[in-house]
């Protein structure tokens, strides 16, 4: 009875080859996390200047004058954010005419 073994034979660029495959898939990880990151804060900065912009209005249409300062703002309408994260420039022009507002991201 003859019995015969089966060896692979090792390819001289097989090791190498599976490196480079994990390496570019470890870089297509990263930058999927950094784009879903991005498009986060993104979303953040819009929804903090919708909010900003939605509390402007509701002052002017409750009080007949826009507010004072971004302090005001934030203590009588509820609006909260991250001030680590974003700047917001308010500029108040005068009681009749609706204020500049600039949403900064700082990271």
């Amino acid at each position: 009875m003859h019995t015969f073994k089966l060896t692979k034979k090792k390819h001289p660029y097989g090791s190498i080859f599976g490196i480079v495959i994990l390496f570019i898939g470890f870089i297509l990880v990263f930058s999927g996390i950094d784009t879903i990151s991005k498009s986060t804060q993104d979303a953040q900065k819009e929804s903090l200047e919708k909010a900003l912009q939605r509390g402007i209005v509701q002052c002017y249409a409750l009080e007949g004058h826009y507010p004072e300062s971004l302090e005001d703002l934030i203590d009588h309408y509820g609006i909260v954010y991250d001030k680590d994260q974003f700047f917001v420039d308010y500029q108040p022009i005068a009681e009749n005419i609706k204020p500049s507002v600039t949403v900064i991201e700082l990271r």
